[in-house]
């Protein structure tokens, strides 16, 4: 998949192009990182449903550090 996003990140107008780059460099650094951020965002704006909300995004953000993490250790 981030194959295919980088081709198309290389097709792009170049802030269009960057800004692609620069999420899927984020993705591979934190994964999880960019819809923690987004959950945040709705939660602000007011537009998070009330059962899907920041405390979701954060305990599953969590989870993939540790995950992320015992496989570091491994």
């Amino acid at each position: 998949m981030h194959a295919v996003e980088r081709a198309l990140a290389d097709r792009l107008p170049k802030p269009q192009g960057s800004a692609l780059r620069a999420r899927l460099d984020l993705d591979e650094l934190e994964p999880g990182l960019r819809e923690t951020l987004a959950d945040l965002r709705r939660d602000v704006d007011g537009t998070s449903a009330p059962d899907n909300g920041l405390r979701t995004a954060i305990a599953a953000r969590l989870a993939d550090q540790q995950a992320a993490a015992a496989l570091s250790a491994e």
